[in-house]
């Protein structure tokens, strides 16, 4: 079990629903945290170079981190075929080669025995119409925690790979493209953030969809 108390954790995407609601349960358990997102204190656009530089030096002034949760992201409706080019390489940009370069980034300055989080979602075990680019973002960034896990394992790193299921974060209200379809309500941000930290003291690798309910 990982003690978490007096831990320094980076949430990007702190200001989410998601993200909010795990920078109040970390603090709860009493780590520091450093919240980035695209406003705020630390505002940071994580999809721009010289934004990146900014966090890695950020990081390096705290003197590293235990831990980096990836809880930013964007979502689009429509099926293929009818998208627009630009709008779809930007949800790929901010779903799937953001993190990845961030994490390129940061991964020398997370301490041994720390830990990596990404939230990808139950659309990485469930093809849902309608959201193809979105999938493709979330299972490529789901994909490559295995490799991580492996490459850091002598570091003693966890990566964790958390899929939960439709969230009540407001994410789908404000897409950058398309319409959400009907859905049946989701699960609280809360319960969603409680489960995800519980996963990160018990050192889990994934937490699939299923183990949200």
């Amino acid at each position: 079990m990982t003690e978490l108390s007096n831990q320094r954790f980076l949430v990007i995407g702190a200001s989410g629903g998601l993200g909010s609601a795990l920078v109040a349960a970390l603090n709860e358990k009493g780590a520091e945290v450093i919240a980035i997102a695209k406003s705020g204190p630390f505002g940071l656009d994580i999809t721009n170079e010289d934004a990146r530089r900014q966090l890695s030096e950020l990081v390096v002034a705290h003197d590293g981190v235990d831990g980096v949760i990836i809880a930013s992201g964007l979502v689009g409706f429509g099926v293929h075929g009818t998208l627009n080019s630009a709008e779809l390489a930007q949800l790929i940009d901010v779903d799937l080669v953001a993190p990845l370069q961030v994490l390129n980034d940061l991964v020398p300055h997370i301490r041994e025995g720390g830990n990596i989080t990404v939230i990808t979602g139950a659309v990485v075990d469930f093809a849902t119409l309608g959201m193809a680019a979105y999938t493709a973002a979330k299972a490529g960034l789901s994909a490559s925690c295995a490799v991580l896990r492996r490459e850091l394992r002598s570091r003693k790193i966890s990566v964790l790979d958390a899929r939960p299921p439709h969230t009540e974060t407001g994410l789908a209200t404000r897409p950058l493209y398309g319409q959400a379809p009907a859905m049946k309500e989701g699960l609280s941000p809360a319960s969603v953030a409680e489960r995800i930290i519980a996963g990160i003291e018990a050192g889990e690798t994934e937490i699939p969809p299923a183990l949200f309910s």
